[in-house]
């Protein structure tokens, strides 16, 4: 609530005040009341006051009564009363020019008005306003801390400021995934509008104060939003953001610090998800440690730490590594060795996987381990199959679009039941994340089931038979290549993908035609092969298959 100029003139003492000048600014908010018989009492003002005289200061000079003016238009002051009688016969003219050029209501005050007949009512009004903002700002404090105290999180958060400002309410995390939201049916199309523009404005948001509220305007070929944004920062980071739009009541000065407290409450929420987070997720990944390596003795032991986690280790259950590729070049190149660029990236991969797994059925365990990180999931059919590989196509595109000069593979293992086989699908997932990035490079997502034949080979991998078969196609050609420090084995690789075919190889290895056919004859002559011959060329295609997932 406010008392803006116009409201003023309504009370009894200035029904009879005339505005002679400014009227472009009688909406303005009067918060105070004080006379003025000195110019020199403007420095002191704070802006916003109903500021009064008798003239006397300026009756005879021209000059300093449009320095003024100019100086209480600056100050933003509401309104400037001028009483005429004992020293001023009217309102000088040349103040009215001038209050009119910079928009600044002058009223002239009736003779007879003493001013304690509008300073009287108008400060009972002030305090009466003080007093039911502080009544609100109690129960704003009151019900929020509730929901604080309740437990009631994000959502709750949301859907009381809803209440208390009359405006739909989002909140966001870092990357701007929707946490809760609180709206009408109407109002989410709204909502989804706004999330629609949110990344292309992410980056200018960086700008604004954390925890302080700030307006602004989203814009797209449609419509523009109008809304009020608080960053939300806790633990030195920013962790969210909490929006509300501005689709119904106009927000006031009340609204805004209704809405700070909120964003107060949520950086609280975020801090106490942070601590449940770091303690579950070390919790979680000293569990997932002795299963993926095997190293526990009693499965029921196991079996029992995890159910106090909330997890089901009886349930089907796979193995999946994300891994940050070409993570030494990314280091040494574009991080320029920096440690704490590297650790806020990769601490940012896990929130992007946590984020993405939040809501996957029968919760998920996770472990940031060096520059992958290891997760395990409840795999129970081909829907849940179904919605992993969308969640892991999610955590690439995620992790592209906030890093481009970064990119993740991941690999996923085979569907087990029983804790014993956990070990074996994280080794599946390893071996399809080096499969996924040599078929199809960086940004790879590739699940064990889908390899082919590297499948069978992978069975076989350890057997006599196909080491012996190895070492024979391969063996001596690797031996050569250590020894002098040569690339017969990957002009091999690149020889046999490019269909035999000596021009494509050659320019995909940057060198000369005459020197693949070289590399060619000396590769024959090594492995005693024909690379013309299918069988030969096959069992070279199936060792270099098998050195893949070695």
């Amino acid at each position: 609530m406010s008392l803006t100029v116009r409201e003023a003139l309504e009370i009894n003492g200035l029904k009879r005040a005339v505005v002679v000048a400014g009227h472009q600014g009688l909406d303005n908010e009067i918060k105070f009341v004080n006379i003025m018989e000195v110019p020199e009492v403007i420095r002191w003002m704070k802006g916003g006051e109903l500021l009064v005289t008798a003239g006397y200061a300026f009756k005879e000079d021209p000059v300093l009564r449009k320095t003024l003016i100019y100086n209480l238009a600056r100050k933003e002051i509401a309104a400037f009363g001028i009483k005429p009688g004992q020293y001023l016969t009217e309102v000088p003219r040349d103040m009215i020019q001038y209050a009119n050029e910079v928009g600044l209501p002058i009223l002239e005050l009736p003779q007879d008005l003493p001013y304690h007949e509008f300073m009287l009512p108008i400060f009972e009004i002030l305090i009466s306003n003080q007093l039911c903002q502080l009544k609100r700002s109690e129960e704003v404090h009151n019900r929020l801390l509730e929901v604080l105290l309740n437990g009631g999180g994000f959502a709750s958060i949301s859907q009381c400021l809803r209440d208390l400002v009359k405006n739909p309410v989002l909140i966001l995390d870092q990357a701007g995934n929707s946490l809760a939201e609180a709206a009408n049916a109407s109002e989410k199309k709204q909502l989804d509008g706004l999330l629609a523009t949110w990344e292309d404005s992410r980056s200018n948001l960086l700008q604004f104060n954390p925890n302080r509220s700030h307006r602004l305007d989203l814009k797209n070929e449609q419509t523009k939003q109008s809304l009020v944004l608080v960053p939300i920062k806790a633990n030195d980071t920013v962790n969210g953001y909490l929006v509300v739009l501005e689709t119904q009541d106009k927000l006031d000065e009340q609204d805004l610090r209704s809405i700070e407290y909120a964003g107060t409450i949520a950086a609280l929420e975020f801090a106490k998800e942070r601590a449940v987070f770091d303690a579950e997720r070390q919790i979680k990944g000293e569990l997932l440690e002795d299963l993926v390596t095997g190293s526990f003795n009693y499965e029921e032991v196991v079996i029992r730490r995890a159910s106090f986690l909330n997890f089901n280790l009886k349930a089907p259950l796979a193995v999946f590594v994300v891994d940050i590729d070409s993570f030494e070049k990314y280091f040494i190149s574009e991080a320029n060795r920096n440690e704490d660029h590297i650790r806020k990236v990769k601490s940012q991969i896990l929130e992007f996987c946590h984020g993405t797994l939040a809501d996957y059925p029968g919760s998920t365990m996770l472990q940031m381990k060096s520059d992958s990180i290891t997760g395990l999931v409840r795999v129970t059919g081909p829907e849940e199959e179904k919605l992993l590989r969308q969640k892991c196509l999610r955590i690439c595109q995620q992790v592209e679009k906030r890093y481009p000069k970064v990119g993740v593979s991941i690999g996923v293992g085979r569907t087990y039941t029983g804790v014993r086989h956990i070990k074996k699908s994280y080794e599946e997932a390893l071996t399809s994340l080096r499969i996924g990035r040599f078929l199809t490079g960086s940004a790879s997502v590739a699940f064990f089931r889908d390899l082919g034949p590297y499948r069978f080979l992978y069975e076989l991998k350890d057997s006599k038979a196909m080491q012996s078969f190895h070492q024979e196609n391969l063996g001596r050609l690797k031996l050569y290549d250590a020894q002098n420090q040569t690339e017969l084995v990957n002009t091999l690789v690149c020889y046999l993908k490019n269909d035999g075919n000596l021009r494509r190889t050659a320019e995909e290895m940057f060198i000369h035609k005459n020197s693949v056919i070289y590399r060619v004859k000396k590769i024959e002559e090594i492995t005693g092969l024909k690379l013309n011959d299918p069988e030969d060329r096959f069992n070279l295609h199936l060792s270099l298959k098998l050195d893949q997932i070695k």
